[in-house]
C-alpha cells in the first residue's frame, strides 16, 4: 500500500526548496494516503525543483542557520536533479541526489522528498528517520499540507518497525545487530549501549571480543513493540559442552571384552582339536600294530578324528566372531569418543536458572522433650 501510495506523491509534490523570489510551491497539493490520485504532468508554467521553502517562513529560518550561500546553492542544484529523476521513477538515483543535497544543507523539504524516494524503496527506518526531520521545525519550512502528509506517513510507516536496547558492559566487546556494528564498549564500560529502530521481525544480537561470545536470537519484535536485552559475554569455556554418542560407554568395551572372550574360547577348542589330533595318532599306531599291519578297523578310533574335526571348525568359528566383535567394539569405541559443542548464551542462563531453582537437600536436627531425630529438607 505505502509503495502505491509513494509513487503517487513522488510526482505531485516532489518540486522545490526555494529562491529569493517566491515561486510555485513545491509539489503543489498531495492526495491523502487513503484515496492517491494519480499523478499530474506538470504545467507548462511551473518548474519543477523551484526553491520556495528555502525561503518560506515568516521571521527566522532556523533551518538555514549556519548555512552559507554557496552550500545552499549547491542543495538546490542536487535536490532539482533529484526531483527530475523521482518523477521520472528512478528512485534510488533521486534517493542519491537527495543525500548529497542533504550533506550541504539539512532542510526539511529535502527530507521528506527523500522519504518519499525511500518508501518505493522499502526503507522503512530511514523513510520514518527522515520525515522526524521533515516536520522537527513545524510547518514553515514544508507547508502545512505537506506537514501533514509527513505526520500520516509516519503513522504507516510506524507499523513496520519497533525499537530495540541493546547495552553491554564488558570493556572492548563489539556488539552487532543484525551483523552491522552498533557501538564497542570502552575501557571503563563507556558506550556500551545502543537505541535505535529495526524492521520488525526476528534479529539477532551479538557481542564479541577474543576469548569470550554472546549470541541472542530474540524472538519476533512487533511494531511498537520496545526490545531490551543486555548482553554478557561468556569465556569460550564456559560455553563449551561435550557428549557422547551412546551415554551407556561401557557398552562398546563390552562389546571388545565379549570379541575377546570369544576369541579365548575359539583358542580352547583349536587346542583341544589339536590334542584330538594327538590322540587320533596314538590310537592308530596302538590300533596298526595290535592287527598285526592288516590296518585299523576301530571305529572308536574314527571318532577321536571327527572330535578333532569338529573341534576345529568350532575355533574357526569362534576366531571369525571373535574378530568381528572386537572390530566392532573398536569402532564403537572410537564412534563414542567425547566432542565438544557450543551453547549459546541464552542456553547457559537457562541452564543456570535451572541450576539456581533445584533446592539441595539438607538435613536438620530436631530435638525435642520427647523425640529426637532429624528433618529431611529438599526436592526429588
Amino acid at each position: 500500500m505505502i509503495k502505491v501510495i509513494a509513487v503517487g506523491l513522488s510526482l505531485a509534490l516532489s518540486s522545490g526548496l526555494a529562491s529569493a523570489q517566491p515561486t510555485p510551491t513545491p509539489g503543489g497539493p498531495a492526495p491523502s494516503p487513503e484515496a492517491p490520485k494519480p499523478p499530474k504532468t506538470p504545467k507548462t508554467d511551473e518548474k519543477a525543483g523551484t526553491d520556495e521553502t528555502l525561503q518560506s517562513g515568516a521571521g527566522e529560518r532556523p533551518w538555514a542557520v549556519g548555512v552559507t550561500k554557496e552550500n545552499q546553492q549547491f542543495a538546490l542544484s542536487k535536490f532539482q536533479e533529484g526531483n527530475l529523476q523521482l518523477n521520472d521513477g528512478l528512485f534510488a538515483n533521486a534517493a542519491k541526489l537527495y543525500r548529497e543535497a542533504l550533506s550541504h544543507w539539512d532542510h526539511p523539504a529535502i527530507n521528506y522528498n527523500l522519504a518519499l524516494a525511500l518508501l518505493n524503496l522499502d526503507q522503512p527506518i530511514e523513510v520514518y528517520d527522515h520525515l522526524e526531520s521533515a516536520i522537527k521545525f513545524g510547518p514553515g519550512p514544508l507547508e502545512k499540507d505537506k506537514f501533514e502528509h509527513a505526520k500520516e506517513y509516519m503513522l504507516l510507516v510506524k507499523q513496520q518497525i519497533a525499537e530495540v536496547e541493546v547495552s553491554c558492559k564488558k570493556p572492548g566487546a563489539k556488539v552487532s545487530v543484525d551483523g552491522k556494528e552498533v557501538f564497542t564498549v570502552g575501557p571503563n564500560g563507556e558506550g556500551g549501549y545502543f537505541k535505535g529502530r529495526v524492521k520488525t521481525g526476528k534479529h539477532t544480537f551479538i557481542a564479541e571480543k577474543p576469548g569470550y561470545n554472546a549470541q541472542v536470537d530474540a524472538p519476533y519484535i512487533g511494531p511498537g513493540e520496545p526490545f531490551r536485552i543486555e548482553l554478557t559475554l561468556y569465556t569460550a569455556d564456559e560455553l563449551t559442552r561435550y557428549r557422547r554418542k551412546w551415554n551407556k560407554t561401557w557398552v562398546p568395551y563390552a562389546v571388545v571384552g565379549g570379541g575377546v572372550a570369544v576369541g579365548l574360547l575359539g583358542g580352547a577348542f583349536a587346542l583341544s582339536a589339536n590334542s584330538s589330533y594327538d590322540e587320533f595318532d596314538t590310537e592308530v599306531a596302538r590300533c596298526n600294530t595290535a592287527s598285526m599291519g592288516v590296518g585299523c578297523t576301530d571305529a572308536s578310533v574314527m571318532e577321536i578324528r571327527d572330535s578333532g574335526d569338529t573341534k576345529k571348525v568350532l575355533a574357526y568359528v569362534g576366531y571369525g566372531l571373535a574378530s568381528a566383535a572386537i572390530v566392532t567394539g573398536v569402532v564403537m569405541v572410537y564412534m563414542n569418543r567425547t566432542s565438544s559443542y557450543q551453547i549459546t548464551a541464552d542456553e547457559y542462563r537457562k541452564q543456570e536458572r535451572d541450576k539456581a531453582k533445584a533446592t539441595p537437600v539438607s538435613i536438620t536436627p530436631v530435638i525435642g522433650p520427647d523425640m529426637s531425630g532429624a528433618m529431611l529438607h529438599g526436592s526429588f
